[in-house]
């Protein structure tokens, strides 16, 4: 089978959505799929590819969809709706605009796209439930496809040590960090952060709390080997995102013997199954409960990271990713 990938310019290369669209391509490749990463705006064969796959939208997506119409044999879509907005509002934004005065959203430039979309990929339920009931997309042309982890599968069950692990891009709102050092000065649980910052000015508040308190350890970015070593030794990961699409990043976690301490918002729970405490998170009692809990409990490891190596393995979800193609 020919695929062609085109991953939207908005999504930067460190981006979750990018790392795991590339992680995608690299499997297809290995599994024997002529898998080639386009750019749209340069002059492309596109009848020669059996499926071309759009990961995220920007306002010129109509433009795109319609421009591939008129030669592709199959336009597949991965909208990556990441919102925490009512379905109600979010729908009446896929109606508001005007094209001729080009006045409109990503949400109504998607809906206009609608009529080339062969197929569209979700990675949950939650997803599953925005593009079918604010897009007025049939059921049976929506594919749950969830997100593998990329790390290598961790054969026994590592030696924990007693502290929670958060990775993020630490000054982002929606990742919840500060709430998160909050709760770990309240509870008196030991907590490793690691990530990158947008600036100093931005870290500040979050610094001062470290540097107030030497059960909280800053690292920085690092690299992916000393992420997995971090993965190994760590008892507890914690994302008390505000919002989040899926939380790769707690998937790789729990694939190494991490407990999940995850949002109660949108679509990441889904992935354990009732194997991970699920907090609000705009209460930092409800984060630090779980955590402590977490650190505390044996009740869901070995088993979670069983089920996430399972089902959530790359070779095993490119396979999915494949059938859905040949649908």
């Amino acid at each position: 089978m020919k695929i062609a990938y085109i991953i939207n310019t908005y999504v930067n290369k460190y981006n979750g959505i990018r790392i795991q669209a590339e992680t995608w391509a690299d499997e297809l490749s290995r599994q024997g799929h002529d898998l080639v990463k386009v750019n749209p705006w340069e002059r492309t064969d596109w009848e020669t590819f059996d499926i071309v796959h759009v990961i995220g939208a920007d306002r010129a997506i109509n433009g795109l969809f319609f421009s591939l119409s008129k030669s592709c044999k199959k336009i597949v879509f991965s909208p990556i709706i990441d919102t925490i907005e009512p379905i109600w509002k979010y729908k009446f934004a896929t109606h508001a605009g005007c094209k001729r005065l080009r006045l409109y959203s990503v949400n109504y430039a998607i809906r206009q796209s609608r009529p080339y979309i062969d197929r569209w990929f979700v990675r949950s339920h939650y997803e599953f439930m925005y593009v079918n009931k604010a897009y007025d997309i049939p059921a049976n042309k929506i594919s749950i496809i969830p997100l593998s982890f990329r790390t290598p599968v961790c054969l026994d069950y590592p030696h924990k040590e007693s502290f929670c692990l958060h990775v993020s891009m630490l000054t982002d709102e929606r990742k919840n960090v500060k709430r998160l050092v909050e709760a770990a000065v309240k509870y008196k649980f030991n907590l490793v952060l690691a990530g990158s910052i947008r600036s100093e000015h931005d870290f500040a508040p979050i610094r001062d709390i470290i540097n107030a308190n030497n059960n909280i350890t800053y690292l920085g970015r690092v690299s992916d080997d000393r992420l997995i070593e971090l993965y190994k030794k760590a008892k507890v990961f914690a994302l008390p995102s505000i919002n989040e699409g899926v939380g790769m990043v707690a998937v790789e976690a729990a694939s190494f013997g991490c407990d999940i301490v995850i949002t109660d918002i949108g679509g990441p729970k889904e992935y354990y199954v009732d194997m991970a405490y699920v907090v609000s998170p705009y209460e930092i009692d409800d984060i630090g409960h779980a955590v402590i809990s977490a650190m505390q409990e044996t009740k869901f490891q070995p088993k979670l990271q069983q089920h996430i190596q399972k089902e959530y393995n790359l070779p095993h979800c490119v396979r999915n990713l494949v059938a859905e193609y040949k649908k």
